[in-house]
């Protein structure tokens, strides 16, 4: 995961984003903008996304939708708390956070059903499992987040976390472990670092956190005003609206792989450029815009707040919603 650190006071300022109402002569409604802060620059995760903003998925469900790329980390929840956002994209670690600081936001979608954050080794260094890290250096981003997950994985393995040295190394994941500074890497995701360093010939060795002891979680969710939709019924069917064609987005990608791919090559940043051949079929198989399981998001909650991550005990069931 992204280092996002979730930083509030909130900022109180007016809703953004119109309101669908009837045109006066009975027609359709009006087309309505949203704006959708995203969690990182575009990328392949965002695949189904910009699949149905090219294929006009949100313009036949009446919507305009505009992603903004972050200026800071904590932009999604904050910026949707706010209501200066929409919607966003961003992590469910995150919205358990926000909830520590009763911040009004839901998770209404999943984009990414499954935990992209892994632990990375380089193949043909000795390290097949995580038991294999005992006595290794570990390069990780510097959130809680990573360092939990990093220990869990080890302690399922056998590996007493004191036996592992844990540096940070910020952003700078993949050159870490190409200089050799680092025997492995955690807060990468497997299907962008494990793309890149596939593509300079490392052969990974990919070790999603949740195939460790990590309960199942959704990586990526969209995230909503919960204010806002109980609240606001536009905001509300806008939202139900948005979520029903990124659906359709990311089914559309998943049976059109090219189309998909030619699609991330006109929007990712420069910084994926090099890796979308391999990085978008990776994400693909990944997809899935699906209900989210409150049962799930309390095993979350419940091991975040067992790791530490959290003061108050969560509500994991609260943070999900259907809009």
């Amino acid at each position: 995961m992204r280092p996002l650190l979730f930083l509030l006071p909130l900022l109180l300022a007016a809703a953004c984003g119109g309101t669908s109402t009837a045109s006066s002569d009975g027609g359709p409604p009006p087309v309505s903008d949203v704006t959708l802060q995203l969690d990182w620059y575009p990328n392949p995760d965002h695949v189904g996304l910009y699949t149905a903003i090219d294929r006009g998925f949100f313009r036949r469900a009446g919507l305009a939708v505009t992603p903004r790329q972050p200026s800071q980390v904590s932009d999604p929840i904050k910026l949707v708390a706010a209501g200066r956002a929409d919607l966003g994209i961003s992590y469910e670690p995150e919205l358990f956070f926000a909830q520590q600081q009763h911040a009004p936001v839901v998770a209404v979608a999943a984009i990414v059903p499954t935990a992209l954050n892994s632990i990375i080794a380089p193949g043909g260094h000795g390290i097949s499992s995580p038991a294999d890290l005992r006595g290794k250096t570990i390069g990780v981003d510097g959130s809680d987040s990573t360092h939990a997950y990093v220990d869990t994985v080890l302690r399922s393995s056998g590996v007493d976390p004191a036996d592992v040295h844990q540096v940070t190394v910020g952003f700078n994941l993949v050159p870490a472990l190409l200089s050799g500074r680092v025997d492995a890497v955690a807060g990468a995701f497997q299907n962008i670092e494990g793309a890149q360093l596939a593509a300079r010939g490392q052969h990974p060795v990919v070790f999603p956190v949740d195939r460790f002891g990590v309960p199942s979680y959704d990586e990526l969710v969209v995230v909503a005003n919960s204010d806002r939709l109980h609240s606001d019924a536009g905001y509300a069917a806008e939202t139900r609206r948005f979520v029903r064609a990124l659906a359709l987005g990311t089914a559309y990608a998943k049976a059109h792989p090219q189309a998909a791919l030619a699609v991330m090559k006109a929007n990712s940043s420069r910084d994926y450029k090099d890796v979308l051949e391999t990085s978008v079929p990776d994400t693909l198989r990944l997809l899935d815009t699906t209900t989210l399981d409150p049962a799930a998001w309390d095993r979350f909650g419940r091991w975040m707040y067992g790791q530490g991550l959290l003061d108050d005990r969560p509500d994991g069931a609260g943070l999900v919603s259907s809009p």
